[in-house]
């Protein structure tokens, strides 16, 4: 097969502004493997050639490719070239991807349009998973630790998670860290240990719909909290206070699920003052995806003994691997621990012994590079075409919160929406059913642009809701 892809010089010299040459070329050469511009046996540009066309050293060029043989995805040939070799997963991904645009031509209804499904797209975490496996597999003393009972976790897997987050600024004792099977886990159990039946709990107005089925499970009386573009009302937070002694407040201050608002210093530090003067505990989730530049400190490094702060990799990594983690006050961290033990609900050692093995790996640092300049370039796309059409976005992670005007009913363009099959989440499904006040504007929409693992895939996808909107638009002008 020829070579027929060639590298942007402009694309090669902003990679180098945050990395080192030979990253910045694996970098885009491994985003356009997974794009499926450089498909399955495609020859990649000679080694003289592409150093001259991007004014780099032979020698870079050779650390490049050496480093993506080493990820397994091109294979190189004595007196021939390098070329393409993709896994089997990541093969039948680009290659149905390629058949879809054909397919599309003589069914434009067959395929479906996720932008309902909040996760990352899979831009090589696969191969994190590979290599850990293949590392694991080598290593007879491990194999056999994570297969000793350990209700609590691995004491060594503590530390990694420990020195991580340390990297992150956030410090904390090995001792403070409970893992657990999914950040929905550590709502249950902050429920089950801070309140009893009937108690009254606080939450966001919008909020994630699992608090709000943990909740419902533990029998306590939820009350909505408006939203402001800093956080929560809180002369409304003071009055429930007031009125109702919550044992309890859920908030997403990093970014807010579903609307995206960063919440003000000033509201952290007023919110921790209510915690004290009312006694409330606050759960703070940090589950949701974050780009590098919009991330902040967790309000747990202001209020350790206030702020059960719940995390997890599965909007970093994949959600199927059940791997997150809480960070509990000391005092409540015997009766969190035997609240998990009693919930028959022991974490899989294994899972946390592969995400240990790749966690402050290079690679690692190189997928989540991948994910960053992904999810931006999603953002400024759909921002764009929203623009365009006088829609108002915020934008934060892997959703858009896209604001419709009055003219657009939320419900009755969402059901045009899956009569193209375009998935979208609406407002409501964020908000408890038994919620009583309706202050908050629910004519949004939730977008998600993470649910399609390549970017030709993405841009079928924006094009495909591009198209809805404006035939939806057109509908409405008739019947007016």
């Amino acid at each position: 097969m020829n070579t027929i892809w060639n590298v942007s010089k402009t694309e090669f010299d902003n990679a180098c502004l945050t990395q080192p040459k030979y990253k910045a070329l694996v970098l885009l050469i491994e985003q356009a493997i997974l794009a499926g511009d450089l498909p399955d046996k495609q020859k990649l540009p000679a080694q003289r050639l592409l150093a001259d066309r991007l004014i780099i050293t032979h020698g870079t060029v050779t650390r490049a490719y050496d480093l993506l043989e080493k990820k397994g995805l091109v294979n190189a040939k004595i007196g021939a070239g390098t070329y393409v070799n993709l896994p089997n997963s990541v093969r039948t991904n680009t290659t149905s991807n390629q058949a879809n645009r054909t397919d599309d031509l003589v069914n434009q209804t067959a395929k479906e349009y996720d932008f309902a499904s909040s996760m990352q797209p899979m831009l090589g975490q696969q191969m994190l998973m590979k290599n850990a496996l293949s590392e694991l597999a080598q290593d007879l003393d491990a194999v056999t630790q994570i297969m000793t009972y350990s209700p609590q976790g691995v004491t060594k897997h503590k530390q990694v998670f420990t020195d991580w987050l340390g990297s992150k600024k956030i410090k904390i004792e090995t001792s403070d860290i409970v893992f657990t099977q999914g950040a929905q886990q550590g709502i249950y159990t902050c429920l089950q240990i801070l309140t009893k039946e009937n108690d009254y709990v606080l939450h966001e107005e919008l909020a994630y719909p699992g608090f709000f089925r943990a909740v419902d499970a533990s029998r306590v009386k939820p009350l909505g909290v408006p939203i402001t573009e800093e956080g929560l009302d809180l002369m409304v937070l003071e009055d429930y206070c007031q009125q109702y002694k919550p044992k309890l407040l859920y908030i997403t201050p990093n970014m807010q699920n579903p609307t995206n608002i960063q919440y003000s210093q000033a509201q952290l530090d007023r919110i921790v003052t209510l915690s004290r003067e009312y006694d409330f505990y606050i759960i703070e989730d940090d589950v949701n995806y974050c780009l590098s530049e919009n991330w902040r400190l967790p309000l747990q490094q202001q209020a350790p003994d206030r702020v059960f702060y719940l995390s997890s990799l599965s909007k970093y990594v994949a959600g199927g691997l059940r791997v997150a983690y809480s960070v509990v006050p000391k005092e409540w961290q015997q009766a969190f621990n035997a609240n998990i033990h009693s919930q028959c609900w022991m974490v899989s050692t294994l899972n946390f012994e592969l995400a240990t093995r790749f966690l402050t790996s290079e690679r690692f640092i190189h997928n989540q590079s991948l994910l960053e300049g992904e999810m931006r370039y999603r953002q400024k796309a759909f921002k764009t075409m929203a623009e365009k059409h006088g829609l108002t976005t915020r934008c934060g992670g892997l959703n858009v919160w896209l604001c419709l005007p009055n003219a657009i009913n939320v419900n009755q363009f969402n059901a045009f929406l899956l009569s193209k099959n375009v998935k979208v989440r609406t407002a409501d499904l964020f908000r408890h059913p038994a919620s009583s006040t309706t202050v908050i504007d629910l004519n949004a929409l939730r977008i998600s642009l993470g649910g399609f693992n390549t970017r030709n895939e993405f841009e079928e996808g924006i094009a495909e809701f591009e198209n809805a909107l404006g035939q939806f638009n057109n509908q409405q002008d008739v019947v007016i």
